[in-house]
């Protein structure tokens, strides 16, 4: 595996509209004059490498070590040297370099990433919906998607691979995966010390060694810790502030140590074993408050609590006055994840042509936390808040813990004197969790004088309570996949695969709500009780509260890539594949229309790409293009709504819809010189719905339950357009003293949609304020997010390294993903990427 590679390759996303296919039309136009000049652009070459080289990039993209520019796959790979000199440390800091990639908290956690690839982003982040795009550490999958932020620290390579996975990995996917791979142990003791200090009291502290005891044994041990103040301040004038160290919101209190062992039996036995430990210990990073809209569904209930002095209008007014760093918040929310992990790959070559490797998997992760949902210190919604106190120190927290087992065995090999490599395997794999949410959807207010409305009055001296989900589910996969390429000759060659995957999910329901529909049968009281109901629809009772569903899916999906190679330094592909996502229940669904199971999602993707590496003159060019097409069924949506069997609020999972989704990816390298490489690329996506009818209330809470098309829906934190860029100089001086580098790059995206309901906004009867502030919501700003560093390796030939850098270098304000909820709990709620860093590196080899 190459261990410095420093390429990535840029992915777009996707196209729906009419202009938006003639851009489509005039980017496969671009590939044709590519193709055409594939034959004339070699004759340079030999010539000027002689003086320069671009790097031979190694991904296992397809299960077996391939040199990147050979892959008829989109393929980002991310090498050691880049992640370090990028300063890449959190899964989400994959989002800024990788175009058509991105990767942001879910709310309040950072321990949740939201992958977004391809124009697919999930709507629903419980236990029981899979990721688009799952994560692989050590060729394991990563479910749930709980703790999959940790980790990133001593590694080989990150590689993204994009578009549907329905061939050779462990789980399906619709969207792509991506693969992480930690640093393998080496065959001499040695390794590195690092520590880097910065702003917000940074104290980062990371380290391995590799001790080998045998040539057929060695050991490697790694570790890292970070600590780090919050980048928020919690200014609200109550007393939860004395119960914050700092009062200060989104810290990072982590560590995690990692072993790694290889063994070598008789030169045909091979087995790798990763044993690693991680934990984060933080507080909520607080979501920011734009927009409370008065006119909302629940607003009449919270207008007569919580904002009956508007309270919360002038929460907001504030927060919109001052930096998002600086926030109010009436409850201290814990942020806490400990993952375990092993992954131990056995390979045995059994000939020189035939291979059998087994990957086993095991995870278990455990979380503690909760939210404050409204981003106020108003006790709207969220972690359920004191009933007495205006601040609440210890909240019940959400709590989940799970499981994981997979087992997956492969057959490698080739035949017709090698041309024709294939791999046949098997895969299983089974998760087993439990959820526990207990929240409020309006808290109770502190000093609350009954008004003698007696649901109101309880709501107001007690708070709207839920226990939702309060789950156990169990999802058991099983799959059998094969993949071959034959090659024709030294131009041409074919790759066609296929699998068949089987799904079973399992759940048990035991949510608990405060409702007036709950016996006693009084329509004036509210108590908590069991909310779950039977198949008759009727409560079960407190002491039995518990529902069990289960259901199986399945689907074939298959891929065919021809491959055209006119010589060593190009590849030309088109390629066809699907890709499927397993259904399966709502965890917070209490009847038979919420509990109902979701069918499974699937896409049909073509693609044409090429991969090529120029000549200009003295200077090297490496580019990869990318253009597809993708047809998207049964796509899973997670709505909030009225449920049209019930006519209660509710929170569902269904197959909503179809759409369309088409993009360009282009990534260029350029080495001018030995000492001056320069990268760049973009994407563009377009996705657009083309057949969505939903049910919606009209107006609210009147009963009266029609169809609306929401083809005119966008889709969600889908940028249309981005753009990275990267410079890397390094100064010509005498190799004795070092070599000194300079680093500079910098990610763009456009404009984002936040909510699928503008257009429907109008018929819901608002004020003209609120539709009008409400609207103002719907549309992030685009941004750019800039970073530098300078490099000092090898200190007057030394094995010490210095760095010094700064991210976010304008100190860029840009809402990464949030909460846009104005039509039910009426408020809109932002999530902020990280501000300005600055930092020192001191690292030590030996």
């Amino acid at each position: 595996m190459a261990s410095n590679a420093m390429t990535y390759d840029l992915s777009v996303g996707n196209t729906h509209h009419t202009p938006n296919k003639l851009r489509l039309s005039a980017a496969i136009t671009a590939l044709a004059s590519v193709c055409a000049a594939t034959g004339t652009a070699v004759s340079a070459q030999e010539t000027s490498r002689q003086m320069l080289a671009l790097e031979e990039v190694v991904v296992t993209a397809r299960r077996r070590q391939e040199v990147l520019t050979d892959v008829p796959i989109a393929v980002t790979a991310l090498g050691e040297d880049f992640l370090r000199t990028q300063n890449i440390t959190t899964v989400e800091d994959l989002g800024i370099v990788v175009p058509s990639l991105r990767i942001s908290g879910s709310g309040a956690t950072t321990n949740v990433p939201i992958v977004t690839l391809r124009g697919q982003r999930p709507s629903d982040l419980i236990m029981s919906v899979d990721p688009a795009v799952p994560m692989y550490f050590a060729e394991v999958v990563l479910t749930p998607a709980e703790g999959t932020n940790l980790a990133l620290y001593d590694l080989a390579n990150v590689q993204v691979l994009k578009g549907p996975q329905g061939t050779l990995f462990g789980r399906n996917s619709t969207g792509g995966a991506i693969l992480i791979t930690p640093q393998a142990p080496g065959s001499e003791f040695g390794g590195y010390a690092e520590v880097r200090i910065g702003d917000y009291d940074l104290l980062h502290l990371e380290g391995a060694v590799d001790i080998p005891v045998s040539d057929n044994l060695a050991f490697r041990l790694a570790g890292r810790s970070v600590d780090r103040d919050g980048y928020q301040d919690n200014i609200a004038d109550t007393s939860v502030v004395a119960f914050a160290e700092d009062n200060q919101y989104w810290d990072e209190d982590s560590y995690g140590v990692r072993l790694s062992m290889a063994l070598s039996i008789g030169g045909s036995l091979e087995n790798n074993l990763v044993v690693s430990y991680d934990e984060n210990d933080a507080i909520i990073r607080m979501g920011v408050p734009s927009f409370y809209n008065s006119s909302a569904s629940l607003a009449t209930l919270v207008n007569f609590i919580h904002n009956a002095n508007g309270e919360l209008e002038d929460a907001i007014a504030r927060q919109n006055a001052r930096d998002w760093t600086q926030v109010e918040s009436d409850v201290l929310v814990p942020d806490r994840v400990e993952n375990t992990f092993v992954s131990n790959i056995t390979e045995w070559e059994l000939t020189d042509s035939l291979t059998i490797k087994n990957v086993f998997g095991y995870r278990e992760v455990v979380t503690e936390g909760g939210v404050d949902a409204d981003g106020t210190a108003v006790p709207y919604f969220g972690s359920r808040t004191s009933q007495t106190l205006t601040y609440t120190s210890s909240p019940e927290l959400r709590d989940l813990d799970a499981e994981q087992f997979s087992e997956e065995i492969q057959l490698v090999g080739d035949s017709l004197d090698g041309d024709l490599e294939w791999i046949l395997g098997g895969f299983w794999m089974k998760m087993e969790g439990s959820e526990r949410y207990p929240n409020q959807v309006v808290g109770a207010k502190p000093g609350w004088s009954n008004i003698g409305i007696p649901p109101i009055d309880i709501i107001g001296s007690g708070g709207f309570y839920q226990l939702s989900p309060n789950s156990d589910l169990v999802n058991e996969a099983w799959a059998v996949f094969g993949e071959g390429t034959y090659t024709f000759n030294d131009q041409w060659s074919l790759t066609v695969g296929a699998r068949y995957t089987v799904d079973e999910r399992e759940l048990e329901n035991r949510t608990f709500s405060l409702d007036s529909a709950f016996p006693p049968d009084n329509p004036l009281a509210l108590t908590f009780h069991c909310a779950v109901r039977d198949e008759n629809n009727e409560y079960l009772p407190d002491a039995s509260c518990s529902r069990t569903e289960d259901e199986k899916f399945d689907s074939p999906t298959w891929r065919a890539s021809i491959n055209y190679t006119p010589n060593d330094d190009h590849l030309i592909y088109l390629s066809s594949s699907t890709g499927y996502r397993t259904g399966g229940f709502n965890m917070r669904g209490t009847n038979n229309f919420t509990l109902q199971p979701f069918d499974e999602e699937t896409i049909l993707s073509f693609e044409v790409g090429h991969k090529g590496d120029w000549s200009l003159g003295n200077a090297l060019l490496r580019t990869n293009l990318a253009i597809y097409y993708q047809d998207y069924q049964d796509i899973q949506k997670t709505v909030s709504g009225v449920n049209p069997q019930s006519g209660n609020f509710e929170t569902y999972t269904i197959n909503a819809a179809e759409a369309t989704i088409q993009g360009v990816e282009l990534d260029v390298t350029l080495a001018l010189t030995e000492n001056l490489t320069l990268s760049a690329g973009y994407s563009f996506v377009d996705a657009g719905y083309d057949d969505w009818p939903r049910l919606v209330e009209l107006p609210p809470r009147s009963g009266n339950i029609v169809e609306r098309d929401y083809t005119r829906a966008d889709f969600l934190y889908i940028p249309e357009n981005t753009v990275t860029a990267t410079a890397n100089y390094s100064f010509p001086i005498d190799p004795e003293y070092g070599v000194i580098s300079i680093a500079a790059s910098m990610y763009w995206q456009d404009e984002m949609i936040t909510n699928d309901d503008p257009w429907l906004w109008p018929e819901l009867g608002w004020a003209e304020d609120d539709l009008a502030g409400a609207l103002a919501t719907v549309e992030t700003d685009s941004y750019s997010v800039w970073n530098f560093r300078i490099d000092w390796r090898e200190v007057m030939g030394s094995g010490i390294d210095i760095a010094a850098y700064v991210d976010n270098a304008f100190d860029e304000d840009y809402v990464t993903g949030g909460l846009s909820i104005p039509e039910d709990l009426g408020m809109v709620v932002n999530t902020y990427g990280a501000p300005r860093t600055v930092g020192a590196v001191l690292r030590y080899n030996f």
